[in-house]
Parts: C-alpha cells; structure tokens; sequence
C-alpha cells in the first residue's frame, strides 16, 4: 500500500465515523429518550448503556445491512450485472467502475453529504432518518456517477428499502399501542404497586439496553456500509469501528434530541417508556436480521405515537410530529442532491 492509499483509507475511515458519530448524536434518543424522558435514568448514564450496546449490535450482527448499503444498491460489478439482468454487462461499466468498486472520492461524498445534514439536524434538537440520509447520499452519488441510468441501480433493493421505510413506523406504532394497553391491564389488577413499579423501571432499562443493540445492528450498515465495498475482507474490524462511533456520538452530542424524543412528543409514564422502547427494539432488530436500512428516528417514534394514541389523539403534539416528518423529507431529499452534484464537481476537478 502507498502512501496515497494511506491517505486515501485514512480520509475514508474518518468520513465513516463521523456518520457514526452523527447516528449516535441524532439516534441516542431514540434507544434513551423515553428513560430519560420518563425520569428513569440521568442522560450520562443512559448513554454510556447505549454505546456498550451498540457496539455490540453493531460487532455480532451489523453485516446484514452493511452488505445492502455497501454492495446492494449501486451495481459496480460484472458478475453482479449479470445476475440483477441475465444479460452480459454493458463496457461502460468497467469505466464507471474499474476496479469493480466504488471511487474513494464518491464514498466520501457519499458520507460527508449525509453526515452534514444529520449534523444540521442534531444541532437543532430534530430528530431526523440517519439511514435514509446515507440512502438518499448513496443514490445521489450513484445519478452523480451514472446519470439517469436506471441499469446500474438494484431498483428493487431501493423499493424494498423505501417499503421498510413505511411499515417500520405504523409496525412500532401498532406493538407499542398493543403493549401498553397489556402492561396497564396487568397493573391494574395487580397488587404491591411499588414491586411492580421496580420491575417496570428495570423493564424500561432492559428495552433500552435492547434498542441500543439494535441501533447497532442496523444503523452500524448506515455508518460504515460504503466502505465495505471498498475493504470487503474486513468486516468485522469495520462494524466495531462503526459501533464505536455511534457510541462515542451519543455520549457527546445526543442530549438536545434526546429530549425532543423523551419529552416533546407525548408524556411518558413508567409502562409508555417500556412500550414504546420495547416496540422499537423488535421492530428495528427484525429488519436488521432481513438487511434492511430501516429509520431507529421512525420507528421510536412511531411507538411513542402509539403510545399516545392510547389516551387519544389530543395527548400527542401535531406540531412536532409536522416537524419531524419535514426532517425525515428534507434529510435524504437533499442528500440525494447534493451527493450528486458534489460528487460531479470534485471528478471534474479530479480529472484535470
């Protein structure tokens, strides 16, 4: 390996963690908001179970998804070509991608334009779809390589992934409003409150330990995904670096969507945090085992919203949840965009 190879890994592996950063920052909320919301747990301590948690969703299964964002969207193989079409690959192929792989200077982009955005996001407390950011930068830099060449994208991969986009949120919302009216019947006809109201704090805990895991699993793909296609025999090095970033983003950047999350949606009491965290957990670690790059900002909202509706439709704020929707449209949109026209900008000047 030369130097500008060095280099080059170096620049990379800083662009993968600063999107892991960004995750953890933005996404902490979505495996503590709701203890921390409740008055469970300080936010120091809920954040340091988060990063241990996700390192270790991100080391034991995060290569599922970090195979679809790293390989599963833009084709830039021939033996891949030909399995998507049945047919032989077009020559143009080998000059977008000689190496069969990504160029380094579009992963970069790729992941500077999804971080930059989630960064904007995180500052102003919203939080906003980390995985449909780094999508939206992915498919950006594809148009930005490609153009409008619909045969060099997996266009059923992305309708799949767009479908999980949309099933996770009304799944969470369905588990946790399910949930929560189990959990309340069961207090209700129990007796020694105080016991039971323990065992819920520790419940409440326990979901957020699971979250976190599968934060890590999931979003781990999100962070560090490009680069597997770029060092597909070092997986596992790449998940821990992904998992470590993600942790290290929650412990210094999280606490300002954390309480958007834990407090600004809808009052939480002891068995809402436990639904709505429990609900998230199954449903994001579902779609990590099936590869999918699903939003953790969605789904935990999505379960705080079933919450909710368990005591009508007035106990949840209209105006956040507006708000929230126009970061989850902005985010990738202008990923998308700005992946593509960056990456145009920095080959031309590359090439002179």
């Amino acid at each position: 390996m030369d130097v500008m190879e060095i280099i080059s890994a170096i620049i990379l592996i800083i662009s993968g963690s600063y999107v892991g950063w960004n995750i953890g920052a933005n996404d902490a909320a979505n495996c503590i908001g709701t203890a921390v919301g409740a008055g469970i747990i300080t936010f120091r301590r809920a954040a340091i179970i988060m990063a241990i948690f996700a390192i270790l969703g991100a080391a034991l299964q995060g290569r599922y998804v970090m195979e679809t964002i790293g390989k599963g969207i833009i084709i830039t193989s021939f033996k891949t070509y030909e399995e998507v079409h049945n047919k032989p690959p077009p020559e143009n192929l080998a000059n977008y991608f000689p190496d069969e792989k990504l160029p380094d200077a579009a992963v970069f982009v790729a992941l500077i334009s999804a971080g930059f955005f989630v960064t904007l996001a995180t500052f102003y407390g919203m939080p906003v779809s980390t995985s449909q950011s780094v999508v939206g930068g992915v498919a950006g830099l594809g148009l930005g390589i490609v153009g409008f060449q619909a045969t060099y994208f997996q266009l059923m991969v992305l309708v799949r992934i767009l479908a999980c986009w949309v099933i996770c949120p009304i799944l969470t919302m369905t588990f946790a409003f399910g949930i929560y009216i189990f959990v309340t019947c069961l207090l209700r006809k129990a007796k020694a409150a105080y016991r039971w109201n323990r065992l819920l704090i520790l419940l409440v805990i326990g979901s957020g330990c699971y979250v976190s895991y599968s934060l890590g699993a999931n979003d781990v793909g999100t962070a560090i995904g490009l680069l597997l296609n770029k060092y597909p025999e070092k997986g596992i090095h790449l998940a821990l670096l992904g998992g470590i970033s993600i942790g290290t983003g929650a412990l210094t950047f999280g606490r300002r969507v954390t309480e958007s999350v834990g407090k600004n949606i809808t009052p939480l009491d002891l068995p809402g945090a436990f639904a709505a965290q429990f609900a998230t957990a199954i449903g994001v670690h579902l779609f990590s085992v099936l590869g999918m790059p699903v939003s953790t900002s969605q789904a935990i909202i999505g379960a705080v919203i079933g919450v909710g509706l368990t005591k009508g439709t007035r106990a949840v704020s209209r105006r956040k949840i507006t708000e929230i929707c126009v970061g989850w449209v902005l985010a990738p949109s202008c990923a998308v965009i700005f992946s593509a026209v960056v990456y145009r900008i920095v080959s031309a000047i590359l090439s002179q």
